[in-house]
């Protein structure tokens, strides 16, 4: 790789120089200085590292005591676990008064063992026969009752049948009743099962609450199985400080351990971990390093007072090695901004023989900040040095690559044969860094966006070069990311025209430019209208009237989204006030849910109008419930408690489950035009609809289907089993009072309407205010 030269990186780290001189002091007090020094820095290692070994013994005294507790919570947590199923009227009733086989399996096989996640179940008689047992699937082939009766495990058995007669007392009535409680007639102990420990839990089956008949006689016995394997022990690692918990069979070198006993004091295994105190080891790990760091010292020392030569010497070292810093990114080791722009001029400033054909590449790493979040930042870094390895291996010795910060990255191409030639390498490159990497055990999908600009077509200094390449960048991003793109003046020109939007933008509220048109959603039998979907228009100054997607995008990424939502939500909630009884319809996406403040404005929103809740439908985006976060659960269900209705928007078109369908309990599913559009080609689009048609169903829910343009396509959707229509097959979406005049709603009076209704047109409407965000139909 290229670099800027040495003598500029000399000039730029400065001319200031450092005097080592050492003072002139006897060959005897030297010697002495040094001596005491040695002894001083010895005697404060050793006891710095005596209170270090206190210490760590004092830690790892509390850590087992730490993870003896939480192994012994474990234990408590299973028993309780199977005293719900063993301490019950109908468990006593289904096995010791009548024995039914297919209540005990429900109970105890598909209940215990196979919900709670246990390796055997089983149920002994009062002959210690197995009267019911169960393994499931996924549990080990060896596992069975004669590897689980150990002695230790009779014994337990045996002591709980004796604590259960014991506590049985016949009343004067002649009816048996259980006194005890659940700990006497229960107990827990491990056992070795193959290679691996065993937790077993013992209850006898007794009635609880009690109340009725029992008989006077040893008890049947719950015997329930679990090994520990990896998730119990992370169970039990998530209430403790600690980094890792393992199980082996001796506690390893270098960690702190405790024995897994049996009930006869038998070490069956050992719970270990990583001590969190590791100093001591690190300090004797480094002792040979001190030591030698020491002698150099000390010679180092000696030299310094026989020859001046060597401190000189040393000052050069340091200040290559401060250049070199300042030269060159830490993480990376690509040149930073500065002397990659430095060498970039010298480069420049070479005859076009010499350089061949130039290009700059302006490279930036897509959703880094994402990859950060979810794999944390030691992933991202990772992720950083892979690009720059794989620009490494793919660039010439001549190209010259820098890091302009972040995930910014800009390269210099040359040497190149034509133009097509590096557009060829170009690709060669984007095609190698766009590929999976591992990273940190990590299947990460690199995703770098490229912009290109050649000179002299685009520039011949680095700033007109530099700003192509950003403009081809910012182009690429646009059109989705993880490809390259070669500048050309119509980017320039539509990224001019997209900072001239967002501009307009931000004047468009406080100038009264946006209006509501309106879209019906008919009953698809009868073909009366049952609501009416507000969509957002734009009554652009320059350009006329606007529908969102020239325009929402724009909003979404300058946060104007929010005023321009609350605005709608306002808007519609008022018109709608004006309507003889029938229903708005507005969009909200997942900037208003997640907020958190949406109940609060729909509230305040429907006690100011005094519309009522059941009016008012509010449609949520499928791809909001991709984000299963308590805030969200907690503003759709404050919104159901209102009585407003909601509905799922675009259903099919996101990544939802189904869980989370059945989760919120929406009302309404719109089916996506894009299904609804198929129907006249392809024969599974109708398949599909019947399918969700079948799911909503089954769900209680209202399925409307959206853009329908013919009667074949509405025959078909009729006949599916769709309740309500929407689409240009009715009405295309228009003001109000176009809709009035065509016989879709009907206009009360101004008196008892209160605010003025859409008109169509700018500078009409009332009650006009910010928050919020608009979701999908804010498109339509």
């Amino acid at each position: 790789m290229r670099v800027t030269s040495e003598t500029n990186a000399r000039r730029s780290a400065g001319t200031g120089a450092l005097d080592l001189r050492p003072a002139r002091l006897g060959n005897v007090s030297f010697v002495a200085l040094l001596v005491g020094m040695f002894v001083a820095i010895v005697a404060a290692f050793v006891f710095v590292l005596s209170a270090i070994l206190i210490y760590e013994r004092e830690s790892a005294a509390r850590e087992v005591g730490s993870v003896e507790r939480a192994y012994e919570n474990h234990k408590t947590a299973l028993l309780t676990q199977i005293a719900r199923y063993a301490a019950s009227n109908a468990a006593y009733v289904n096995t010791d008064m009548a024995f039914s086989a297919e209540w005990v399996r429900s109970r105890f096989g598909r209940g215990l063992a196979i919900r709670e996640g246990y390796d055997f179940v089983v149920i002994l008689d009062r002959a210690l026969e197995p009267a019911f047992s169960f393994r499931p699937e996924t549990a080990a082939s060896d596992l069975d009752l004669p590897a689980i009766l150990t002695p230790q495990v009779v014994r337990m058995i045996t002591s709980i049948r004796e604590r259960y007669v014991d506590g049985l007392v016949t009343a004067r009535n002649g009816d048996t009743y259980f006194t005890g409680s659940v700990a006497d007639v229960s107990g827990v102990t491990e056992v070795m099962t193959g290679d691996r420990v065993a937790i077993v839990t013992a209850m006898a089956i007794f009635p609880d609450p009690g109340g009725i008949p029992m008989r006077r006689d040893l008890p049947m016995v719950l015997l329930a199985v679990k090994q520990i394997d990896a998730q119990a022990l992370a169970d039990m690692l998530a209430s403790l400080s600690l980094s890792s918990l393992f199980l082996d069979t001796t506690i390893p070198r270098g960690m702190n351990g405790t024995p897994i006993r049996d009930s006869d004091g038998v070490a069956l295994a050992y719970l270990t971990w990583d001590p969190m105190a590791r100093a001591s080891h690190i300090i004797l790990t480094s002792a040979p390093v001190l030591a030698i760091a020491l002698f150099v010292i000390l010679l180092i020392s000696l030299m310094i007072l026989r020859r001046n030569t060597a401190a000189q010497q040393e000052l050069e070292r340091r200040k290559r090695d401060f250049i070199e810093a300042a030269r060159h990114d830490g993480l990376t080791g690509l040149l930073r901004r500065d002397f990659f722009l430095a060498a970039a001029d010298d480069l420049l400033d070479r005859p076009a023989a010499e350089t061949g054909t130039l290009g700059v590449l302006y490279l930036d790493i897509d959703g880094l900040s994402q990859i950060n979040d979810a794999f944390g930042h030691v992933v991202g870094d990772r992720l950083i040095q892979h690009v720059v390895s794989v620009l490494q291996t793919h660039c010439r010795s001549c190209d010259v690559i820098g890091r302009m910060g972040g995930d910014e990255i800009v390269l210099i191409l040359c040497r190149r044969e034509t133009p097509a030639a590096l557009m060829r390498d170009v690709d060669t490159l984007a095609r190698a860094l766009n590929r999976q990497a591992m990273l940190e055990d990590h299947a990460i999908e690199v995703s770098c966006s490229l912009g290109v600009a050649l000179r002299p077509e685009h520039g011949t200094r680095m700033p007109s070069l530099l700003r192509a390449a950003d403009v081809a960048l910012q182009r690429s991003r646009s059109d989705g990311r993880s490809r390259y793109k070669l500048f050309d003046t119509a980017m320039d020109e539509a990224i001019r025209e997209r900072r001239r939007l967002r501009d307009g933008l931000r004047q468009a509220l406080e100038r009264d430019e946006f209006d509501l048109f309106y879209q019906p959603i008919v009953d698809a039998r009868t073909g009366q209208v049952c609501h009416l979907e507000a969509l957002l228009r734009w009554h652009h100054p320059e350009r006329g009237l606007l529908a969102p997607g020239a325009f929402l995008d724009v909003a979404e990424e300058t946060g104007l989204i929010d005023p321009i939502g609350s605005w709608v939500l306002q808007r519609a909630v008022h018109d709608a006030c004006g309507w003889d009884g029938i229903g708005v319809s507005v969009n909200v996406c997942a900037t208003q849910v997640s907020s958190g403040t949406l109940p609060q404005e729909v509230e305040s929103l429907l006690a100011e109008t005094g519309l009522a809740p059941s009016r008012l439908m509010l449609e949520i985006t499928e791809t909001v419930m991709m984000e299963r976060s308590d805030s969200i659960d907690a503003v759709i269900s404050r919104l159901s408690a209102l009585g407003v209705s909601l509905a799922i928007d675009d259903f099919g078109t996101g990544y939802s489950s189904l869980s989370s369908l059945h989760h919120h309990r929406f009302q309404t599913l719109k089916i996506d035009r894009s299904f609804v559009g198929r129907l006249d080609t392809d024969p599974k689009a109708q398949a599909i609809i019947g399918s969700l048609v079948g799911l909503a169903r089954t769900l209680d829910m209202t399925v409307v289907a959206e853009g329908v343009e013919t009667e074949d396509q509405k025959a078909m959707l009729v006949n599916s089993g769709c309740q309500m229509l929407q689409g240009y097959l009715f009405s295309r979406p228009k003001p109000v009072l176009d809709l009035a005049s065509e016989g879709f709603v009907r206009l009360v009076s101004r008196q008892e309407a209160g605010p003025e209704v859409s008109a169509g047109a700018p500078g009409r409407a009332q009650g006009r205010a910010p928050g919020g965000a608009p979701g999908d139909a804010l498109a339509g």
